[in-house]
């Protein structure tokens, strides 16, 4: 690309110097290579963007990311951290954005730009032990029952609001603290909570997902307000893709799953 882009000024810049002697062909030349540096994608390192290794969730917004930024044209590389560490990186620009992470945190972090056509949809779901007579899943469970979820999972966080949560850095733990009586519920996002207890049956076979769901929300890709000038090709390319049907949901694919 670089070469064409040479060839092509250096072309330019003669018939110009031809047909203007006194036409500088260097600045035409630094001209072209600056409108290539310019353009989104091209003659540039590749993107940065976060994600969380340990979360089902993020896995598939990362394959999903990775067809998304191919179909665009935009070169990535996706960089292993803990969830809330990501995001941190990404809303300092230290990273160039996060795999994705529930509407409405560009309120919270104004440096994030969403990017706004849905990349999946995430599912919250409350867990308990079994025998446990707490009934169905309702809000008012949380104002007496003793909570746990995963740092860095903002939906649960904002769902509890006010009241005390226990916090682990991973769902083994959480589920861990279940069985062992310190906390009474955890809130998990189902493909990343389905996935660990399906991993493990012998170990988590009394734990049993309440219905219904705890919370539901699209799940969008956030990049750093210095990257907004590529959204509108991400918008594209997410659009184009949805359309083309490829993409099974994965939480639908988890229904037929589910612990009962």
């Amino acid at each position: 690309m670089i070469n064409a882009a040479f060839r092509l000024g250096r072309a330019f810049s003669h018939a110009q110097v031809c047909r203007f002697p006194r036409f500088d062909a260097s600045f035409l030349l630094c001209f072209v290579f600056c409108l290539l540096w310019a353009a989104p994608g091209m003659a540039r390192e590749p993107y940065r963007i976060g994600f969380a290794q340990n979360a089902r969730i993020h896995q598939e917004a990362r394959t999903r990311l990775e067809a998304v930024y191919k179909r665009a044209g935009l070169p990535v590389e996706f960089v292993p951290l803990p969830q809330k560490r990501s995001l941190l990186l990404a809303v300092d620009g230290l990273l160039d954005g996060d795999v994705g992470r529930i509407p409405g945190l560009e309120e919270t972090y104004p440096s994030l730009v969403r990017v706004d056509v849905k990349l999946l949809d995430l599912t919250g779901a409350a867990y308990v032990v079994r025998g446990q007579d707490f009934g169905d899943y309702r809000v008012a469970l949380l104002d007496s029952l003793r909570v746990g979820a995963v740092r860095g999972v903002l939906w649960a966080e904002k769902l509890m609001g006010d009241r005390p949560m226990e916090k682990v850095n991973n769902y083994e733990t959480l589920f861990d603290m279940l069985l062992a009586g310190r906390i009474d519920l955890a809130l998990g996002s189902r493909s990343s909570a389905e996935g660990v207890l399906r991993d493990d049956r012998a170990r988590y076979g009394s734990i049993r997902m309440m219905v219904p769901a705890a919370y539901q929300t699209p799940f969008y890709h956030y990049v750093n307000r210095k990257n907004a000038d590529i959204v509108p090709l991400l918008e594209k390319a997410l659009r184009e893709l949805h359309a083309e049907g490829g993409w099974h949901d994965d939480e639908r694919a988890a229904e037929t799953q589910a612990t009962p």
